[in-house]
């Protein structure tokens, strides 16, 4: 059933166009028989080297499809469905964007020359995952997860063999020959800090003295400060969303962070920026739990969130109450009564609250118009922009940005 279904061209034909892979096929002699959507520049990276073909081979699974990397190169191959001495192998793709640095390395290692010009297609890691388990269900009739699939996978890979024995010796390194850790209570204190949106208790849980180090979490010390704060911010994001952040809007600021900390380059810088990160959290959580300048309780029923994460996500639109209670699938009058008594304002005053407060990002980081922000934002017009920019905030955008505009893009005090 397997092989039959193989050599249907249309199913192929369409997992190339979602998954953006090529998809070739090979008998036990390296021989290439079919090809789909390959270009003639992926079968010269095969005929120039060999050794590809042979590893798929050497990975082959009749139970389940094996991913394997070779060097940025990203390929699966199938051995269940196929003839006899047949493999099926998709890619190669890469799951990102490569530098002209990288491609012109790549280009030489795999013997394509300078010129050729050759860009390996891109597949996000999920996408391409997903692409191989269905096209294993329509081979074999069999459903596997994506956990079932890195857990079969894992044997192929040196460092997943290896987890065990390399982290009891580094455990032992660890005890041997360095000193404690900074401890885990300091390390709460500073989230509690945050789902507070206290930025007191904050600073004072960051002064703290201990005895005990950060750990190292790379060999270059750079690198492993950076990891450090992903940490931190990622930590940070989860205690702003325990303490009333939207999951959106909290999620969305991480993934800015630590994008933002990979463009540093100075371990000081590093450290500067983490702090700040996570100040900058809490007072969000700060704001979001303070109506009327009075600290309100942080909210319980999770459709209060789920509100907040759809006003996150159609900030660009017109949204109406009556567009949010049918998306949750609740009544409007329940739904706006619930809001206001747990956030002490309307959903509407609120939907006004965060367009304008992403106005005061854009008038800070960007150069685009009053104009242009105002129908971004949603809103008829400029002047009406302007005007409920003026009531929340207390001066007109222009003035804003006079003040605030063309600042460090992560100095956010």
């Amino acid at each position: 059933m397997g092989e039959e279904k193989m050599f249907q061209p249309y199913f192929l034909e369409q997992m190339v166009n979602l998954m953006h892979a090529p998809f070739y096929i090979f008998t036990d002699r390296n021989e290439m028989i079919q090809k789909f959507g390959g270009r003639e520049i992926e079968t010269i990276l095969f005929e120039k080297n060999p050794e590809l073909v042979q590893n798929a081979f050497s990975k082959k699974n009749k139970e389940h499809p094996v991913i394997f990397t070779d060097k940025v190169l990203v390929f699966a191959v199938f051995d269940s469905g196929m003839a006899e001495g047949n493999i099926m192998i998709a890619g190669p793709v890469t799951i990102g964007r490569l530098t002209q640095e990288t491609l012109l390395q790549l280009r030489r290692e795999y013997k394509l020359g300078r010129k050729s010009g050759y860009v390996p297609p891109v597949c996000p890691l999920d996408k391409f995952v997903s692409g191989i388990l269905l096209l294993h269900w329509h081979l074999t009739g069999q459903e596997l997860t994506s956990a079932e699939l890195w857990q079969k996978n894992q044997r192929y890979y040196s460092a997943t063999v290896n987890i065990q024995n390399r982290i009891s010796q580094d455990i032992f390194m660890r005890q041997e020959n360095a000193g404690l850790h900074n401890p885990y209570e300091q390390e709460l204190r500073e989230l509690d800090s945050i789902e507070r949106g206290d930025t007191e208790a904050l600073k004072r849980s960051i002064s703290e003295t201990y005895e005990g180090e950060i750990g190292i979490l790379a060999k270059d010390p750079l690198r492993s400060h950076k990891n450090v704060a992903v940490g931190n911010i990622t930590l940070a994001s989860r205690a702003a969303i325990r303490g009333g952040m939207s999951v959106e809007k909290s999620f969305s600021m991480a993934d800015s962070f630590i994008q933002q900390v990979e463009e540093i380059d100075n371990v000081p810088e590093v450290e500067a920026f983490k702090r700040e990160s996570q100040y900058f959290y809490a007072r969000l959580v700060n704001e979001e739990n303070t109506r009327g300048g009075e600290k309100q309780n942080v909210r319980t029923n999770p459709l209060i969130g789920q509100v907040k994460d759809y006003i996150f996500n159609h900030l660009h639109d017109t949204i109406q109450v009556s567009d949010i209670a049918v998306h949750m699938q609740v009544n409007p009058d329940y739904l706006s009564h619930l809001f206001s008594s747990q956030e002490k304002m309307t959903i509407t005053s609120y939907i006004r609250q965060e367009k304008v407060r992403r106005g005061e990002n854009l008038l800070k980081y960007s150069d685009y118009r009053v104009q242009e922000i105002a129908f971004y934002l949603g809103f008829c017009s400029q002047s009406h922009f302007a005007r409920v920019f003026q009531q929340i905030v207390g001066i007109s955008p222009n003035e804003y940005r006079k003040k605030f505009g063309n600042r460090k893009k992560w100095k956010m005090k």
